[in-house]
């Protein structure tokens, strides 16, 4: 089962993928992971990680660093990425993947062949600003990787204040 959340920046997307991600763990045998993808550059980044371990503290996650790659070994559990978007621009801009797209969908393919995936990724496609042409790749590489994983998942939900506005599937 592929589940993809969706918002903008402080929307509620994280802490309703961590719930669903519990609640799908559950009802399975094996463990609860959590992906982090972000590269901590600077006291923002530090802060905004600490965020994350004191939402999730003490609900079972265990936690797998992987801001260059995502780990596609454990199997039968639920995984939570957190998140696409920091995940294709580590490829992007650090790990220079020539198609980090194909990297990317590659891995969360072999991921759900043998467990659940929540994942949570970031609208930034509405506010209608210009930027450099790498920048303007980057917006249209996750564009179209959310499009596709959205093809692929069973459940698709945009938070928008904290509200969970399901487009597909429901809500576990």
């Amino acid at each position: 089962m592929i589940c993809v959340f969706s918002g903008g920046s402080g929307s509620g997307k994280s802490e309703l993928a961590e719930k669903c991600a519990i609640r799908l763990a559950e009802s399975r045998k094996g463990g609860l992971y959590y992906y982090a993808t972000m590269r901590v550059w600077d006291k923002e980044g530090e802060r905004r990680v600490e965020k994350h371990r004191r939402q999730r503290a003490g609900r079972g996650f265990v936690t797998v660093e992987c801001p260059s790659y995502l780990d596609t070994e454990p199997s039968g559990g639920v995984i939570l990425l957190e998140c696409l978007s920091n995940r294709l621009a580590n490829a992007m801009f650090c790990d220079r993947d020539e198609d980090p797209a194909g990297v990317i969908l590659g891995e969360v393919k072999a991921l759900a062949e043998k467990n659940s995936v929540v994942i949570v990724t970031n609208e930034v496609f509405s506010d209608g600003a210009e930027y450099d042409a790498e920048t303007e790749r980057y917006i249209d590489i996750l564009g179209r990787l959310n499009c596709e994983l959205c093809r692929m998942a069973e459940l698709v939900v945009e938070s928008v204040y904290g509200i969970p506005v399901v487009h597909k599937g429901e809500l576990v």
